[in-house]
């Protein structure tokens, strides 16, 4: 009885990636740490954007975008350890992508594009814009272009618009993945969204 309240809890799209797993005689137990990089990560990025939202609300757009952008690359990781946990990736290939920021955002880029393009979400008007990590970094700190003399603060750098963009791209993407994975009870990971 206790083991099926557990498996309750378990999103469908988890449950069939496991069974498939064990169908194509993967080991579980090997790759087990990427399906708890996954669920952490997942969580880990609606924890970003309730803050991320919160600081939003309060005016604070530059720290808002730091740290949706935070959440994407949360997004991201938990994308990459599904392809891992899902034999579409090796592990080689998480461990390279893992620290490298450019390899991280550009993993949900499909984020962007389903943002701008579905009716559902196209009817708020924000537009998602280009996932710059530059950005990330002018919404933390002051930067100094040396050759013209010129310092820019995160206030002139990240406006209410650009926070708004990025809070709308992690709710998609935080969305999408419900959809498909809890909704629609596909596997983890790229696999789901490639129908």
């Amino acid at each position: 009885m206790k083991n099926n309240k557990i498996q309750q809890n378990i999103p469908a799209g988890v449950t069939k990636t496991i069974l498939m797993n064990q169908l194509l005689g993967c080991s579980v137990q090997a790759k087990g740490i990427y399906l708890n990089i996954y669920s952490e990560s997942i969580k880990e990025a609606y924890k970003l954007l309730d803050e991320s939202t919160l600081l939003f609300k309060n005016q604070s757009y530059q720290r808002a975008y730091f740290l949706g952008f935070a959440a994407l690359e949360e997004i991201s990781k938990s994308q990459l350890a599904a392809d891992v946990y899902t034999g579409l990736v090796s592990e080689e290939e998480f461990k390279k992508s893992y620290r490298d920021h450019k390899k991280k955002i550009a993993r949900v880029e499909w984020i962007k594009i389903d943002g701008n393009s579905f009716p559902h979400f196209n009817s708020d008007l924000i537009r998602i814009d280009d996932f710059d990590f530059q950005k990330k970094l002018k919404s933390m700190y002051v930067d100094v272009d040396f050759s013209s003399e010129v310092i820019s603060s995160p206030n002139d750098s990240i406006s209410k618009d650009d926070a708004e963009s990025i809070i709308k791209a992690v709710e998609v993407g935080l969305y999408r993945i419900y959809q498909v994975t809890v909704e629609d009870g596909e596997q983890i990971g790229t696999k789901g969204f490639m129908k």
